[in-house]
């Protein structure tokens, strides 16, 4: 109890003076909070509070965030080479930073760090884990971290999952991402495994495989018989639900519970149809990228994206580039700063995410109500077509295309402005008037200014097709591309057990 209490203070003075987070206190918290948890249960929210600390009113919130920016901007000045440039060319003094001068710093595109990843290093950093995006729209962007941070993520990823009853100790979890987007894995592996849970990465394999994998049974003691928890790109679930369906599988094949996705847009559509191949599954969401972790954003009751203000500083930018702060249901660019103690290796001052959301403003309602807000992801700027009376952007077009049962998942599609609108393709069962119409109704319904309407058959004959990472094959797992046969389903004796909520 004492040593639980010494580390809960030390973590809140790291919080407070921007002292790097001390590894063991971490353990510790994490060890305390499971055993609680498998003692008395779920954990209440107070629980997770303390990774971003109390709510904070408008004006103590900016009062902290630009304290941490400016300390974070004199570290870059003095010890990142892109940054000492910067300063330097602007005559700004990074130590007489306050709120409002934030925005007199230059924002950092992302191609700069893509570029020269190694001049946003500290000279005074321990870089130990080089992670780097998948690359689906581009080159892949390097961010080095040192080994205490990675820990950070790890321990900090595993407290919320706990906390929220995403992963739990009874859990089976697989993971079904590219194993090139290593934060990813590791957050979700590092969680499972101080969590208590079993955990299996098996990447992007073909999808006949993993639903033979999700599909199989199970003896292991305390825990789940079947895969409970999956965490997976939206365009791959779209994959494993139409080969579900070619395979004649049914929800009662499966024991799948929740599934964790990021990386593309999540549509109501699809979570209908992975609902109807899989049962009453849970998908669970929330905003992160490698370039800013552990800072990101999550979803809450209402659909909105929060901030937690003491992980980092969210800005939302105008389109057209000019830095001007947008207001409410105005759509901009993300524009974040991880902030100290979180970030320490890799430093970012105001970095262009390049996705596009609209920010919300009060009075909120939501649970989150107090944090920081925009709508969900619209998707990246590059992909998104600006036509003669506004803009169309990705989500528009993916939530009314996967809404319509005759588009096969993931939808395979494209579109681009024309004279008065936005031209569409889409890959289709068929080619007839009722898909047709369906398509056509379902994207004027979204507000898309429909002037063209293509649909095919084969992806092959698609003219502007958009990157999805389910493409983002294993290629040094040949092997497992080819159909696998399926585990029988015949169900196996097992010995009940308490408190698992395994199917007989």
């Amino acid at each position: 109890m004492l040593e639980t209490a010494w580390a809960t203070l030390r973590f809140g003075t790291s919080m407070v003076f921007n002292r790097p987070f001390h590894r063991r206190s971490l353990d510790r918290i994490m060890t305390a909070m499971r055993a609680t948890y498998e003692e008395l249960g779920p954990i209440t929210s107070a629980g997770g509070d303390m990774l971003g600390g109390p709510s904070l009113d408008e004006e103590t919130r900016k009062v902290v965030q630009s304290r941490r920016f400016r300390e974070q901007a004199v570290r870059a000045a003095r010890e990142t080479s892109y940054y000492a440039e910067v300063f330097q060319r602007t005559g700004l003094d990074p130590r007489r930073i306050q709120f409002d001068d934030i925005a007199s710093v230059p924002v950092t595109p992302k191609e700069a760090l893509r570029d020269d990843p190694e001049a946003f290093v500290r000279s005074g950093a321990r870089p130990h884990h080089r992670s780097t995006t998948t690359g689906t729209t581009g080159w892949p962007t390097t961010v080095w971290f040192s080994d205490d941070e990675y820990h950070l993520i790890g321990v900090l990823s595993a407290i919320t999952f706990l906390n929220r009853e995403i992963i739990t100790p009874e859990d089976f979890v697989q993971v079904s991402i590219s194993t090139r987007a290593r934060l990813g894995v590791h957050g979700v592996s590092f969680a499972a495994g101080a969590i208590g849970a079993v955990m299996h990465a098996a990447g992007l394999v073909s999808p006949e495989h993993t639903l033979a994998l999700l599909s199989e049974r199970h003896r292991l003691p305390r825990h789940k018989p079947y895969v409970s928890v999956m965490s997976t790109y939206p365009s791959y679930l779209g994959q494993l639900i139409e080969a579900a369906r070619e395979g004649n599988y049914q929800p009662n094949d499966f024991g799948l519970e929740r599934i964790l996705m990021g990386g593309e847009i999540i549509t109501a559509g699809l979570e209908r149809r992975a609902q109807e191949v899989f049962g009453p599954i849970t998908l669970l969401q929330n905003y992160g990228m490698t370039e800013l972790m552990p800072f990101g954003a999550n979803l809450c009751n209402q659909a909105h994206l929060h901030y937690e203000p003491a992980v980092g500083l969210a800005e939302f930018l105008d389109l057209e580039g000019t830095g001007r702060p947008v207001g409410a249901d105005e759509p901009g660019v993300v524009v974040a700063t991880p902030l100290p103690p979180f970030r320490d290796t890799t430093v970012l001052l105001r970095y262009n995410t390049e996705d596009v959301v609209r920010p919300v403003t009060g009075p909120l309602t939501c649970d989150m109500r107090r944090i920081p807000a925009s709508t969900n992801l619209l998707g990246k700027l590059k992909l998104a077509v600006r036509h003669d009376d506004g803009w169309v952007f990705v989500r528009d077009v993916v939530e009314a295309l996967d809404s319509v049962d005759a588009v096969v998942l993931p939808a395979r599609y494209g579109f681009w402005a024309v004279p008065g609108g936005v031209a569409v393709e889409v890959v289709a069962r068929s080619d007839d008037a009722a898909t047709r119409e369906a398509i056509g109704t379902a994207l004027e319904e979204r507000g898309v200014p429909l002037r063209d309407l293509r649909v095919i058959t084969d992806r092959a004959d698609l003219q502007h097709p958009r990157p999805l990472r389910c493409d983002l094959r294993e290629g040094s797992m040949a092997k497992l591309a080819e159909k696998p046969k399926a585990p029988t389903r015949k169900p196996v004796a097992q010995p009940a057990l308490a408190g698992v909520n395994g199917r007989p």
